[in-house]
């Protein structure tokens, strides 16, 4: 078992290194950080600090996609106290007073804990946070230097200023302007004498550490506690091989499954698309699979077998094999589209799922034609892509038009616009002209560039 702590500003790292030297840092958690393997079943995931704003946010689904795969998932301070207020239900652990006001509806919006800071160098906040300054005003009405009805005014005062602005500087500036001298004083005070003493986020995020760390240990003990039952039980029995019973991780609170029976299956396609991103075995899988759809002449043959091999190909699976699925959904009349290579885009167009790229044997059975040229060519593209982008900042892929997509796709495949387009499409995997167009345009600068030379110098492009 091993405890992983995303966390930035809120908590400095020393301390976390000097309270709890075992534990594995990460920099505040992004989309997609919760999916890749170094997280095992029975981990503790500490969520405190996160990226958004100008990055992709960690999204829901990968949290429950995290407790799925027996990851206990424990969130504070920041992020993690908005993630868990809204993820508490499904499992997830929240801890403190800054994920209590959220799940009371003290605060319901993320400029409540948003910090601005460097993503280079010392990652200390320059503003002040709202949950931070309401601490800092309860703990004022507490000592008696703050009224309740002043307090209220100070904080509707406060919620107006922008949030990276809303410095130590500017907060006791709005208490002297709304009248409050004697809490500017002693604000000032409080934070002299010690900088983390009215400082919410840190407390909740070392109280996400302790009991992540508790967590840790009894889990250890337990695991001891195993081995040395197993060990009475072998000299018992004879038996020497040192299996365990359980698994690591078994003393974090148990967490209702996120998917339950009867509940909404949350697995949408959004998040396969995000587990075939950042949980595969290689990061441009899903790269090479789009190569293969689209440059492969014998993908679709490929395509038929995976639909036929695959454990999963559709929700839900199908108990008596994918053409017991064909028959149920779409009649007897279908038999015949699947006996006849002829009629069988009349079944992909209908059928076409969004394979997992993360299952190795779905991902050798769509990749079992490609070659070491191939893969060359997907890494030799990609990066032409990206030094095209880099000295063009202003341009984007998306500039590249749904229209010019189609002729392309018209031409690599070599068949007429329309319905026999949109046809080759799902023969391909691919379910929409959109998705297709989408597949195609992290290469369309490799291939025209490709097309290009070929005809600088009298030879033939690859189509």
């Amino acid at each position: 078992m091993a405890v992983h702590v995303y966390v930035g500003p809120s908590c400095p790292e020393p301390l976390v290194r000097k309270k709890h030297p075992e534990f594995v840092l990460h920099s505040p958690v992004r989309h997609g950080d919760l999916f890749p393997g170094a997280l095992r079943a029975g981990d503790v995931a500490v969520i405190v600090d996160g990226i958004y704003h100008h990055r992709l946010a960690l999204r829901h689904k990968e949290i429950l996609d995290a407790l799925e795969r027996g990851i206990t998932v424990l969130g504070a301070a920041s992020i993690g106290a908005l993630r868990a207020a809204e993820l508490d239900r499904f499992g997830m652990i929240g801890v403190g007073r800054v994920y209590h006001w959220y799940r009371t509806g003290v605060f319901d919006g993320d400029d409540a804990v948003s910090v601005a800071h460097s993503e280079t160098g010392s990652p200390a906040g320059i503003n002040v946070p709202l949950v931070n300054a309401y601490g800092a005003v309860l703990a004022a009405c507490d000592a008696g230097v703050l009224r309740q009805e002043a307090s209220r005014t100070l904080m509707a005062r406060l919620e107006r200023e922008y949030y990276p602005l809303r410095t130590s500087e500017r907060v006791l500036a709005v208490a002297r302007e709304c009248g409050e001298s004697a809490f500017a004083d002693w604000y000032g005070e409080q934070v002299a004498a010690d900088p983390g003493a009215l400082d919410q986020k840190q407390t909740d995020a070392l109280e996400a550490l302790a009991l992540a760390g508790q967590l840790d240990t009894g889990a250890r003990e337990k695991r001891h506690d195993g081995s040395r039952e197993e060990r009475h039980e072998g000299a018992r029995t004879g038996r020497r091989d040192g299996a365990r019973a359980g698994r690591p991780g078994t003393a974090a609170p148990a967490a209702q499954s996120p998917a339950a029976p009867g509940d909404r299956d949350w697995r949408t396609e959004y998040h396969r698309r995000w587990r075939n991103r950042f949980a595969t075995a290689a990061p441009d899988l899903h790269h090479r699979l789009a190569y293969q759809q689209i440059f492969d002449p014998g993908f679709p043959d490929v395509w038929w077998d995976y639909l036929h091999g695959s454990s999963d190909p559709v929700r839900p699976a199908a108990p008596d094999g994918f053409r017991g699925h064909v028959l149920r959904h779409l009649g007897p009349a279908a038999a015949q589209w699947l006996d006849d290579p002829r009629l069988r885009s009349r079944v992909t167009a209908v059928l076409c799922p969004l394979p997992d790229l993360a299952d190795p044997r779905a991902a050798g059975l769509l990749l079992r034609r490609e070659s070491a040229q191939d893969r060359d060519r997907v890494a030799d593209w990609l990066a032409r892509t990206r030094r095209h982008l880099d000295a063009h900042p202003g341009r984007s892929l998306g500039q590249i038009g749904e229209a010019v997509c189609t002729r392309l796709l018209a031409r690599i495949w070599g068949v007429g616009a329309g319905e026999e387009l949109t046809a080759e499409c799902g023969r391909r995997g691919l379910p929409s002209l959109h998705q297709a167009a989408r597949a195609l345009r992290p290469f369309a600068i490799g291939y025209l560039s490709g097309l290009q030379e070929a005809h600088t110098s009298g030879g033939r492009g690859h189509v």
